[in-house]
């Protein structure tokens, strides 16, 4: 089973400041797969391979915008909110030999761009209301 993480281990493992992580987590939150765990927010490990790469990022002073079209570029996996769900516990032995289903490409592909063409909505709108103020 996969390791999930708090936020609060995200920031301490990270070093980042609290503000930050919860910052990029919102805004980048079309790369982030976390999972519910009762009233818990739970992040797989790529989450912490994701912050490092955004902190790399805007230490070479991208702006976020930008930092999206290179997650995406880097192939960073993009999530929908179906992708989003209730953690659940262990599935029994048997189940885990079957072997998965595997979408094919085109489904993979559609996906990806309707959850890019959700992202570019939120980040213009979000840029919209900073114009307002």
């Amino acid at each position: 089973m996969v390791r999930h993480y708090t936020q609060l281990e995200l920031i301490t493992i990270s070093k980042l400041p609290p503000t930050t992580v919860k910052r990029w987590l919102e805004y980048f939150s079309y790369f982030v797969a976390a999972t519910r765990q009762g009233d818990q927010v739970l992040y797989p490990y790529e989450t912490l391979k994701l912050l490092k790469r955004i902190s790399e990022l805007r230490a070479e002073r991208y702006h976020l915008s930008t930092i999206v079209r290179l997650l995406i570029e880097d192939g960073f996996p993009m999530y929908g909110k179906e992708d989003k769900k209730e953690l659940q516990p262990p599935p029994p032995m048997e189940i885990i030999s079957a072997e998965p289903k595997k979408p094919d490409r085109q489904q993979l592909l559609v996906a990806s761009l309707a959850a890019l063409a959700d992202e570019l909505n939120r980040i213009a709108d979000h840029l919209n209301h900073l114009k307002v103020q």
